[in-house]
């Protein structure tokens, strides 16, 4: 059975001509006519989420696997839930469309149930947001314009979160059918040269190598992991400060950056990417005198975390250090007195890392660092979500040799869970996810959730506090730092494990951290397990 309506038709047809194909539906009746058709016909791959925070975060893991994700919310403050994940997908360049069923416009602001000024909610946190109004005239040409408008958006260039908004009848005022073929759309064409400038190249060329005392290249989190190869090959001729968020073959900084002499701060600075793990970058290399900058982006956005911003260069960051790679391999790798001295650093910083680690102790360090030595073992694809604040700072110490995800758009520690759901219902890899105890508990809906798979596998580091706010300078002599700073509690998941079918698996000691991680990678199951890590 069909609703039969216009403007569903045409999202429908419109979502196929884009190749999106995965699909979060949410539960409601306003929204129930675009649910049905989109489920009825069997041209989506569909992910049913009952919570609409959750499953915001979900659609974003999924868009790391599959590219383009829509999610359909019905009317009401609903698309406000989902609002956390459109801010974290705007920051990454997520491609993903919010498609909120919305009440018709005369009973907006009347006291009418379920409804809000949903048109431009998102304004904020979006790269479009059209409104599928009614009009007096024809409305389908009109209606497919702005549609085409925002998954232009959505798809193209760096890509992001669109917001397309439809005004609909009840459903019991729309007639139905026993058959409808739904066809593809006609998208509008857009044409964009795919090769590097040559004359940037040359120009960066000559900034890095010869026209600058002190050049660096910082590469935040991109979409897609940079070649581990062409990196090393990068490093032998400048220096690059990367992290495993992007680049597998990155070297710890971030003791580095916070206690680098004046006179070893860059001059020039080639930025691609977007936001970076490390705290002190950029307010350490903002301070630099005469310090210049250059961008390389897929869009003309003014963004610089080091406040300068000299130059943009339209163009994706792993095309670019592609065609940079191959540049610069054209000259004689000449190791500088600057480069050196960054290479000494690494070293050093490395072997301080080594040295602080205490094995014999059961903590978050410990429980990362053995995780990641043992997935050097694993003979089966995966991917890696690190959580934010203690987790992914220590991701940035241990990891090695593989990227990492994690939600860096704006750091929030909400959805983390949810995302990595996402990314293992959508995928037959291993997804592994290491989460503190503040960002797992405020997402335990994220197991709520009957899409998750036996491929899902979380490692808990509980505390029982947010850890990280015990190393905020200024909040040691604070009374009242562990209850309301902190968020002190005694929670632990086995019941929430038990409540949504997850595996569980605790450990207290590190013989049986050791022995939990090593279950939690190699064990054969149909569920999720979540392995518990109390210290």
């Amino acid at each position: 059975m069909y609703y039969n309506n216009n403007k569903v038709s045409l999202l429908i047809g419109l979502l196929k001509a884009y190749g999106i194909r995965d699909v979060v539906l949410c539960p409601g009746s306003r929204n129930a006519m675009i649910v049905n058709n989109i489920v009825v016909d069997g041209g989506f791959r569909c992910y049913p989420v009952t919570d609409e925070r959750s499953a915001g975060f979900f659609a974003l893991g999924v868009s790391m696997e599959k590219g383009p994700v829509a999610i359909v919310v019905t009317s009401g403050s609903a698309l406000l839930d989902v609002a956390p994940a459109v801010v974290e997908a705007y920051y990454q360049h997520r491609p993903m469309v919010v498609i909120s069923a919305d009440r018709p416009q005369e009973d907006i602001d009347q006291n009418v149930g379920q409804t809000m000024r949903q048109a431009g909610a998102l304004d904020n946190f979006v790269r479009r947001s059209v409104n599928l109004v009614d009009t007096l005239s024809d409305n389908n040409s009109f209606h497919r314009r702005l549609v085409c408008e925002a998954l232009c958006a959505c798809t193209s260039g760096a890509g992001g979160p669109v917001h397309v908004n439809v005004p609909l009848p009840n459903v019991t005022e729309c007639e139905t059918l026993e058959h409808m073929v739904i066809e593809e759309g006609r998208k509008v064409e857009i044409m964009r040269p795919s090769d590097v400038p040559e004359e940037f190249l040359e120009l960066v060329e000559q900034k890095l190598l010869h026209r600058s005392e002190r050049p660096v290249i910082v590469v935040g989190q991109t979409t897609l992991a940079l070649s581990a190869v062409k990196m090393e090959r990068i490093r032998k001729h400048v220096t690059v400060l990367s992290e495993p968020l992007s680049d597998p073959s990155a070297h710890p900084f971030d003791g580095i950056v916070g206690t680098m002499p004046d006179d070893k701060l860059p001059d020039f600075i080639l930025y691609l990417g977007e936001s970076l793990v490390c705290r002190s970058i950029n307010s350490r290399f903002a301070s630099a005198e005469g310090v210049e900058v250059w961008r390389v982006s897929e869009d003309d956005s003014y963004v610089s975390p080091f406040r300068q911003l000299d130059r943009i260069i339209v163009c994706s960051p792993d095309k670019f250090l592609s065609a940079l790679c191959d540049r610069l391999c054209r000259n004689d790798a000449k190791v500088s007195d600057y480069l050196s001295w960054w290479n000494n650093a690494f070293a050093e910083e490395e072997e301080r890392i080594l040295a602080s680690t205490d094995s014999a102790c059961l903590s978050a360090a410990s429980t990362v660092e053995y995780f990641e030595s043992q997935l050097e073992d694993m003979f089966y694809d995966y991917s890696v979500h690190y959580a934010n604040s203690t987790a992914v700072r220590l991701a940035c110490r241990y990891v090695n040799g593989h990227t990492i995800r994690c939600n860096r758009g704006v750091n929030g520690i909400d959805g983390c869970i949810s995302t990595a759901a996402g990314h293992s219902a959508s995928t037959g890899d291993m997804v592994f996810c290491v989460t503190g105890d503040l960002s797992f508990f405020y997402d335990q809906n994220a197991l709520w959730n009957n899409n998750l798979k036996g491929n899902l596998r979380i490692i808990l580091l509980n505390d029982h506090r947010g850890g990280i706010f015990d190393k905020v300078s200024g909040l040691e002599g604070c009374s009242c730092r562990d209850t309301y700073v902190a968020g002190s509690h005694k929670a632990d998941a086995r019941g929430i494990c038990t409540q949504n079918d997850i595996g569980y698996l605790s450990a207290t000691t590190v013989d049986e951290m050791h022995l939990g991680i090593v279950k939690l990678m190699t064990e054969e199951t149909k569920r999720p397990i979540l392995l518990e890590i109390e210290y």
